[in-house]
């Protein structure tokens, strides 16, 4: 059958404006999956945000807890009704989360009774320090289990946060499916379009047919714009380090004291970074004092107190060569450190650790240790970033010291 040219523009036109139509139905749905998933993907980062929490808070309440029976000073109470207080939203945002997930909920159940029993142990051996003595209080204090014990807070909300990430990537996979699978239809039906387009309009004149063939040949070769989406569990890691990097500077912008740094640095800067151990000590080569320690540390380890030279060696090492010092296995613990001591008492923290020299221009002013319990692989971009957390550690002592020689 012979077509008109009127009849040959109608099929053409009315075939660019179907596959227009169905590109932009196609379009609706994606982006409609996209946002769900995009909201699905926050709510997990908000879970995982919780957990870290948990983990946290109840690790300042015991440290709370130990400065109290050592020292007798009410002021170290001061942040441990503040740190019940987050971790009980914690939990309840977490129940409200799992209502869905029964694996997360079962997880979570056993989750919230052990954080209940270690407050109310927490609160007794404060109860004994004030009513019997540190003698009493140092005794129940060595009884209890910390929160980065084997069995304790820390693995199970690990166990969750392991969870948390699987259903991360996976949410992120099923986007990235369907942000290639629009694009490939959007292109596709670009291209097709162009095409009918180009057979509607054989008919008109021949000056304006070469005018719409150089123009849709410029439109062919010209590059076409590719859907990069960011939404993956790396993204998410870069973007939490950032907005830490972020806090930590908020943290150290105007007059600091050294212990305020310190504080910056391990509980705004070190939680991206999951540690089971955190300590910040300032001096030189010869002798460094430990300024703030956070998880199961061992007694030679206390705020105030000489980092022994049996636990020192990383420390030195980050000083002499102002680099940090990466430790990512036991095997390379021992064949580099030797004679290295346990940083905790329950081995907790004997595997890998990092430890970053705080400098200012030519001078060192001090190191931050994060230890972990097993072996860790750090990217390059987790390097960088300790790193940089050393340069604005070490930017804000050298300040502190200059305000209060």
């Amino acid at each position: 059958m012979q077509f008109t040219w009127v009849q040959k523009l109608s099929i053409g036109t009315g075939a660019a404006l179907g596959l227009l139509a169905l590109m932009g139905f196609v379009s609706y749905v994606s982006i409609h999956q996209m946002i769900g998933g995009q909201q699905a993907v926050a709510a997990t980062n908000q879970n995982i945000a919780r957990l870290d929490a948990v983990v946290g808070r109840t690790v300042d309440a015991e440290n709370a807890q130990r400065g109290f029976v050592s020292t007798g000073d009410v002021q170290y109470l001061e942040p441990l009704n503040s740190a019940f207080s987050d971790v009980e939203d914690a939990i309840q945002g977490l129940e409200h989360a799992t209502e869905d997930n029964p694996a997360q909920r079962a997880n979570l159940d056993k989750l919230a009774p052990m954080i209940s029993k270690r407050f109310k142990e927490i609160n007794a051996v404060i109860a004994t320090r004030k009513r019997s003595g540190v003698d009493s209080a140092t005794a129940a204090l060595k009884s209890q289990s910390a929160v980065r014990g084997r069995d304790g807070i820390g693995p199970q909300a690990a166990r969750m946060r392991e969870a948390e990430l699987r259903v991360l990537g996976e949410r992120t996979r099923a986007m990235t499916t369907t942000g290639d699978t629009a694009l490939r239809v959007i292109l596709g039906g670009s291209i097709f379009a162009l095409i009918l387009a180009i057979f509607a309009l054989q008919p008109l004149r021949p000056s304006v047919e070469r005018r719409l063939t150089q123009r849709l040949s410029q439109v062919l070769t010209a590059p076409l714009p590719e859907l990069q989406l960011t939404m993956t569990e790396a993204a998410r890691h870069a973007g939490d380090r950032l907005v830490r990097l972020q806090q930590v500077i908020a943290a150290l912008n105007g007059p600091v004291t050294k212990t305020d740094v310190a504080q910056a640095l391990l509980s705004r800067g070190a939680p991206p970074l999951v540690a089971s151990l955190g300590l910040v000590a300032v001096g030189d080569t010869t002798a460094l004092t430990v300024l703030r320690a956070l998880g199961d540390v061992v007694p030679h380890l206390a705020v105030g107190s000489i980092v022994p030279s049996n636990l020192a060696l990383p420390l030195m090492e980050s000083l002499r060569s102002r680099e940090p010092v990466v430790i990512e296995s036991r095997a390379e613990r021992s064949g580099k450190f030797p004679t290295l001591a346990r940083f905790s008492e329950t081995g907790t923290s004997d595997g890998a650790f990092v430890a970053v020299p705080l400098v200012e221009d030519d001078h060192s002013y001090g190191a931050l240790l994060l230890a972990f319990a097993d072996n860790r692989v750090f990217s390059d971009d987790e390097r960088a970033y300790l790193a940089t957390l050393g340069r604005l550690g070490g930017q804000a002592i050298a300040r502190a010291a200059a305000l209060d020689p």
